[in-house]
């Protein structure tokens, strides 16, 4: 079975993207040399005492995003993110049952904080479905030394977990999410509890977020290269190269599950699909039971429901990130509500917001100061102002 789905995943387009990935990246590297651009991110918000309590606290006005010259280029910071070794972490696992049965597994960072906090805080940290605790280890490592107890969300199946049902979910489905929300304050019954996302863990929490405004129980959440236009991407350019390195990893993933959801899915039509849409069609539109894939896009978009989040949230992104279309991105969101701040840079790639080497990124070091500062606003007694709710967003 390995080697059937072997040669279903190692195909001729996989060949065509590998040697046009260098050759495209090695023009646009050379290329991006000829721009200058400026250091300092833009920022989006409404003005609150939140968002000047922010400003001040993160230094939002003059703190520079300024990556040395040979990591500059959007595909250098985004493939150096993959392949920088992380700080070795051990975890702890702890599997977690749904009410359908499904399991989610939850990877505790084991360490011995350095600053100790009055309030237990519990951070979840949510990857890209194609990644793993080892890949966010530096967050978590960073995360404890700040006092925070970090914990990594791994979805059905994903992880290296199990997948004990035939059914993963997308990532606009917030409801895992929910039972592992509540089992969290059931184990920690007086903790704080905030969120941090990559890429398409991102959506998980937007969806989350929304579909439970103000009971979320969340205190605070950041979300770093959020996909915003994830369920509508078509696989075109520089951008398709990326969609099918991606779908690659998914299909090893999925492919260790082969048996469980071969009850469903087609696999094999699965394993030769190389369309964004068609793989999401495939798969997560089957296991939803949704007929059509325009109504699985417009159930799952993770902006659907923006107008109920009623948590502080903070978006980094970069501009020349290649998943996504900058003119994509929801700044009206941070023109309408006080508690949305938004951090835009010109250069960063996917994920990257590398500035020095072997270091925690620019992006994360920067969201547990945002983490950090909402919690302190929140302590000293100060009421967020969430704004109107009336009329729901058209985003």
């Amino acid at each position: 079975m390995f080697f059937a789905v072997y040669s279903g995943i190692t195909s001729i387009p996989v060949i065509v993207a590998f040697f046009g990935t260098i050759l495209v990246s090695g023009f646009i590297y050379v290329k991006s040399f000829m721009r200058l651009s400026s250091t300092i991110p833009k920022l989006y918000f409404k003005e609150s005492t939140l968002s000047f309590h922010l400003l001040k606290q993160c230094r939002l006005m003059n703190r520079k995003f300024d990556p040395p010259w040979y990591l500059r280029n959007s595909h250098v910071q985004t493939i150096v993110s993959y392949l920088i070794p992380n700080v070795s972490k051990a975890f702890d696992r702890e599997y977690l049952q749904m009410k359908d049965r499904g399991v989610v597994a939850l990877d505790w960072a084991l360490h011995v904080s350095v600053y100790k906090r009055k309030r237990c805080t519990v951070l979840i940290i949510l990857p890209g479905l194609a990644a793993n605790a080892y890949d966010v280890s530096n967050m978590c490592s960073l995360a404890a030394h700040k006092g925070f107890r970090p914990v990594v969300f791994n979805p059905r199946g994903f992880g290296d977990s199990e997948l004990t049902t035939a059914k993963i979910l997308s990532t606009g489905d917030p409801y895992d999410m929910r039972e592992v929300v509540k089992y969290i304050h059931g184990r920690f019954p007086k903790a704080l509890v905030s969120m941090v996302g990559y890429g398409t863990g991102c959506s998980i929490m937007l969806s989350y977020l929304g579909e439970f405004g103000s009971s979320a129980n969340i205190c605070a959440s950041a979300c770093i290269s959020a996909c915003f236009d994830s369920p509508e991407r078509i696989s075109k350019g520089i951008q398709g190269i990326y969609d099918m390195f991606y779908m690659l990893k998914l299909k090893f993933i999925l492919s260790a599950h082969s048996n469980t959801l071969s009850k469903i899915v087609n696999f094999h039509e699965l394993l030769n699909c190389w369309s964004f849409k068609r793989f999401e069609e495939l798969l997560y539109a089957k296991l939803s039971n949704i007929s059509t894939i325009d109504d699985f896009i417009e159930r799952n978009n993770p902006l659907r429901d923006a107008d109920e989040i009623a948590v502080p949230l903070l978006f980094i992104n970069s501009l020349d990130d290649p998943f996504y279309s900058k003119m994509n991105i929801p700044y009206e969101l941070c023109k309408y509500y006080p508690h949305i701040l938004m951090v835009s840079t010109n250069q960063g790639g996917h994920c990257g917001f590398i500035d020095k080497l072997w270091d925690v990124s620019w992006a994360e070091k920067l969201a547990l100061d945002y983490l950090d500062s909402v919690l302190d606003f929140t302590n000293k007694g100060h009421r967020i102002d969430y704004g109107k709710r009336t009329a729901r967003s058209t985003i």
